[in-house]
């Protein structure tokens, strides 16, 4: 883990310079903080892994190239080949890897501008979202989570996308459902997940405070919305 923190580091002030580098020192002591203390309210989505128009998603870039990254040596065999290694752009990957959690990359001239997660069983949601809202693995569900896009690719589909790639993934082995949670204040994400009409079924509630935890899920008392939360839409159609 210090070795691949060390080797990012250098990577970054080599080509950002000592700026970008300082920014991204403040990012990571907040993200250290939020392992200390963190308290989250999200809505609780389910997607129907129906069969859907690959078209209907694509995004709007040029050139690009995806790859599913299921294990360790998949990561190794792409960064061999020259494609920026997920390893050093995400410190926590080898981990989630290693504990069977699976990434979908997009690279675009060998850079990785696009992450999503995938997990299949326990193991693996324990790193591809830590809040813990059930998936009955054994009866079909499964997970995603942990997107990321870098900034100067964001606007171009790549959210929608990604949620298209990873479902059609989850459906392809034979998975009937797909859970997620999303931070009820992320609203570009709830637009993206709308576009797959999926059940938004209740609201979680997370607290942590070192290594006390205390989780609470309600459900909606008028049943589940379809689409969009409400509150999201309202903001989309004033």
């Amino acid at each position: 883990m210090l070795r691949n923190s060390f080797v990012r580091a250098l990577k970054i002030l080599r080509e950002e310079g000592p700026l970008s580098l300082g920014k991204r020192s403040t990012v990571f002591l907040r993200l250290m903080a939020r392992c200390l203390y963190r308290r989250q309210s999200v809505y609780l989505y389910r997607h129907s892994l129906l069969e859907r128009r690959r078209a209907d998603f694509l995004p709007r870039l040029d050139n690009y190239e995806v790859h599913f990254v299921e294990s360790p040596a998949d990561a190794e065999r792409l960064a061999a080949r020259g494609l920026e290694d997920l390893r050093v752009r995400l410190l926590t990957s080898p981990r989630a890897l290693s504990c069977g959690a699976i990434a979908f990359c997009v690279y675009v001239d060998a850079r990785l501008v696009h992450v999503g997660w995938v997990a299949i069983d326990e193991a693996g949601k324990r790193h591809v979202d830590p809040i813990p809202f059930r998936v009955d693995f054994a009866n079909g569900e499964a997970c995603t989570g942990g997107t990321y896009t870098v900034p100067d690719f964001r606007g171009k589909g790549l959210m929608a996308y990604g949620y298209y790639e990873r479902l059609e993934y989850l459906r392809r082995r034979g998975f009937h459902y797909s859970r997620n949670s999303v931070d009820v204040h992320n609203t570009a994400s709830h637009k993206a997940h709308a576009k797959f009409s999926p059940e938004i079924w209740g609201v979680g509630r997370f607290i942590r405070i070192l290594f006390w935890k205390s989780w609470k899920e309600s459900p909606f008392e008028d049943g589940p919305f379809v689409g969009m939360p409400p509150s999201i839409a309202s903001l989309r159609n004033p």
